[in-house]
């Protein structure tokens, strides 16, 4: 990869690092680089790269993305395609929910045509669990776990597209993440590679969501956090509708079926159930208070 990097990027690595998903670190006269392999659509590139430089712009260093020697983002070496990114920040600590909150604020410009927004959340969810739903019929029979569990993380989607039902949303899009927890890094807050545009409420309530299957969650800790939340009504309801969509189960799923993993994936999501729904009911109690909500009954129905 030494030679690659010279002849494409004309730089002169002593060491090159290969990282367990694919990267390559580097430094080159003292200056931090990942070459890492691009998964997302051609599509979306344009809109990564223009946001990534409007970031710059405004003094938010994300990772930048450098073009070749040819003027290309992409680069394209044994049949896999790469970007170059130039770190900013270097840090390898885990990311912390203010650090999501910083994120939050980052409202981007010129977002209506934009490949990367994901906010449609009711069509989204909706045609998922269609779709997962067709799946399970077909072949559910050959994964007990799923069969056993998959009615009940469904019925906490249908009850998150069902909140949306009920509210106009009218809310400005940031910087988010396709994916961001507490086990990732500062790396993977600021690289953009990472970016789509939605409302704030998605990387907040992921990140929790993700922490309530974590030893160390506790709802004295979530709770206080929640009071120091300004968030408008519908925004509130957002964040609970994002808590009842079961993100961690299926991505789980789709790990099991199409990356064959084993289905021990989903005991520790099925072992904390019911601190899940104290976790749900604790949101559920919050916005009440602020908005009319439906009477929600939260019972453990997994098997």
């Amino acid at each position: 990869m030494k030679n690659a990097i010279q002849y494409y990027y004309g730089l002169y690595p002593i060491d090159i690092h290969q990282t367990s998903s694919g990267l390559y670190e580097f430094k080159e006269k003292g200056t931090h680089y990942v070459l890492e392999p691009f998964h997302r659509s051609f599509e979306e590139l344009e809109e990564i790269y223009r946001i990534s430089n409007q970031l710059i712009e405004r003094g938010i260093y994300c990772h930048q993305m450098m073009p070749n020697m040819m003027g290309k983002i992409i680069t394209v070496i044994n049949q896999v395609p790469y970007i170059l990114l130039k770190l900013f920040i270097t840090s390898k600590e885990q990311v912390t929910i203010y650090d999501i909150l910083f994120f939050s604020k980052l409202v981007v410009e010129n977002t209506e045509k934009s490949t990367l927004t994901r906010n449609e959340w009711k069509k989204l969810w909706s045609r998922k669990n269609d779709y997962l739903e067709y799946q399970v019929s077909q072949f559910g029979k050959s994964f007990p776990k799923i069969r056993n569990s998959f009615s009940y993380f469904i019925g906490l989607s249908e009850i998150g597209i069902a909140l949306l039902n009920e509210t106009k949303i009218e809310e400005p899009l940031v910087i988010s993440h396709r994916r961001i927890c507490s086990t990732d890094t500062m790396f993977d807050l600021y690289n953009p590679l990472n970016f789509i545009l939605d409302y704030k409420e998605r990387d907040i309530i992921e990140f929790w969501k993700v922490e309530v299957l974590a030893d160390t969650f506790t709802l004295e800790n979530f709770s206080q956090f929640l009071n120091t939340l300004k968030l408008t009504d519908s925004e509130w309801i957002l964040l609970l509708a994002r808590a009842f969509y079961p993100t961690f189960y299926f991505d789980s799923y789709e790990d099991i079926i199409e990356k064959h993993e084993k289905e021990a994936l989903l005991e520790a999501i099925i072992k904390s159930v019911a601190k899940y729904e104290s976790f749900l009911k604790l949101i559920y109690e919050k916005v009440r208070f602020i908005h009319p909500l439906p009477d929600l009954w939260l019972t453990k129905n997994i098997g």
